[in-house]
């Protein structure tokens, strides 16, 4: 069985879709068959990348309503996910208030039928240093312990709204620490990128993103010296953030026949001419 990984954590603006991005990226630049399912209520992933890879499960105000009344049918939307996650090969990226129903589906429908206990599923929970995000995330890990007490569990800090290093003397870092050396707890971090020219990349994916030169750079309307040093940032910030993610999407596809590369990708500054 593939395994699968699910991006999650119901507080909005926390870096779901930039990590399910990231995740997407790594895996073409590495040549992985990863396909994405993504609800959300507007289509991010899936407008970049197209139905090919990425296919957007709306969150309509039916469909609220209907998770809002309760019954079968509120289960029967959710049955669907069960043999998607036994089949495995797919990243499953959660908007926010989304994964409270998933729970809600897998504490009462034996999910347990398709997971075992889960040992080939990855959970990962974007956090920022916003206090509402952390208690949101950390109590989304101790949910996954419940209904799959084997999976792999990461929590990523995104640096995007301030420096986890002010959270050093807190309850999120003593209950991090815990869970890190108790329950094997994985962290990685997800820097934001400091790059001059990042405001200018938006809508652009990532894989493209990395094999962009500075003339490229420089018809986006930068100077070619922004061009270039935002170049040497932006590949040192993908390389960094691929070298960290990669080890769970080899992981995740381990038991097929095809080679995975043991080695990321090289994104290398010798493009910037």
């Amino acid at each position: 069985m593939l395994g699968s990984i699910l991006v999650l954590n119901d507080r909005g603006g926390v870096g779901k879709t930039l990590l399910s991005h990231h995740l997407l990226a790594t895996a073409l630049l590495e040549g992985m068959p990863l396909r994405v399912v993504e609800y959300e209520v507007n289509e991010r992933l899936a407008r970049l990348f197209g139905p090919e890879l990425v296919e957007h499960r709306r969150i309509s105000q039916d469909f609220v309503n209907l998770m809002g009344a309760g019954g079968d049918g509120f289960f029967e939307f959710w049955d669907n996910i069960g043999p998607e996650l036994q089949r495995g090969g797919r990243l499953f990226d959660f908007g926010g208030n989304i994964s409270q129903w998933f729970f809600s589906w897998a504490e009462v429908s034996g999910i347990d039928y398709y997971i075992g206990d889960g040992s080939r599923l990855t959970f990962m929970v974007p956090v920022t240093v916003d206090l509402a995000s952390l208690q949101t995330g950390m109590a989304t890990l101790e949910r996954v312990a419940v209904i799959a007490p084997g999976a792999k569990r990461v929590l990523v800090e995104n640096g995007n709204s301030g420096p986890f290093t002010q959270l050093e003397d807190s309850h999120y870092a003593k209950r991090k620490a815990e869970m890190v050396e108790r329950e094997n707890l994985s962290v990685i971090s997800m820097p934001a990128c400091t790059a001059p020219a990042w405001a200018r990349l938006t809508g652009h994916r990532l894989d493209q993103v990395a094999t962009m030169n500075r003339n490229d750079f420089v018809k986006l309307g930068m100077s070619p010296p922004v061009a270039s040093r935002s170049l040497i940032v932006i590949y040192e910030w993908l390389r960094g953030m691929q070298q960290a993610l990669l080890p769970y999407l080899t992981d995740m596809f381990r038991t097929t026949t095809a080679a995975i590369p043991a080695s990321p990708v090289r994104i290398g500054r010798n493009k910037a001419t």
